[in-house]
């Protein structure tokens, strides 16, 4: 097993287990709390091959874990938050085979929205810091754009979709501790951090937290 990462700080995940992963294009049947959020990579750690569990004592040729693991960040819409929770590489897709539901009124043929992943994938990940402008989360249309069957539509659930962030604040962030001393790679983390602010709308206050740089986008019009 060798000790190489996939996914990189910014880019957008998945558990393998989101509905709209299902090789047949069409609107999600589950109750929507049950649907596991898009989330972005905020760090990649790496184990060490020697000092890491990967296969059971018990059962021969079993995986448990993972030689990299990633940090990832998704926004909790029920408590207007961003939480942040450690998942092994071999439990996460990309955004990339995300299969969106689209019906046409036309022809009342259903399709993959292939325009919205190649819009995301075409996002500016760095772009220059100025104070007060307005930013989005790059999960906001993924998130917005989610069909539930019409069983499912109306019953409450996290859609996990963010506000719209004003920027209010930039830090570098410093770069130690990336290495083991025996030279391996450790840990992979942004450059440099933002300050976004925006309503809590839970706690009635308004809320600012730093984050990496490549998690934000601007200049987007949500249809």
């Amino acid at each position: 097993m060798e000790n190489t990462n996939t996914f990189s700080v910014g880019d957008i995940v998945t558990l393998k287990s989101h509905p709209l992963f299902n090789k047949k294009i069409k609107k999600i049947a589950c109750f929507p709390a049950h649907v596991p959020p898009l989330m972005l990579i905020k760090e990649v750690i790496f184990e060490l091959k020697d000092k890491k569990q990967i296969f059971s004592n018990e059962i021969d040729k079993a995986q448990i874990a993972d030689l990299v693991k990633y940090h990832c960040v998704f926004f909790n819409t029920n408590k207007s938050v961003f939480e942040v929770k450690t998942i092994y590489h071999s439990l996460l897709e990309s955004y990339k085979e995300l299969k969106y539901y689209k019906e046409s009124d036309e022809s009342k043929k259903v399709f993959s929205d292939k325009k919205l992943i190649v819009e995301v994938l075409n996002y500016k990940n760095v772009f220059d810091y100025l104070y007060g402008d307005v930013v989005q989360f790059k999960t906001k249309k993924l998130e917005q754009r989610k069909s539930y069957e019409s069983t499912f539509e109306k019953i409450p659930g996290n859609t996990y979709q963010t506000p719209d962030f004003i920027l209010s604040g930039i830090k570098n962030e410093p770069q130690i501790d990336l290495y083991y001393k025996n030279g391996d790679k450790k840990r992979i983390i942004s450059s440099q951090l933002y300050k976004v602010m925006w309503f809590n709308h839970f706690q009635q206050k308004f809320s600012e937290e730093y984050l990496p740089k490549e998690f934000f986008v601007k200049g987007l019009e949500i249809n």
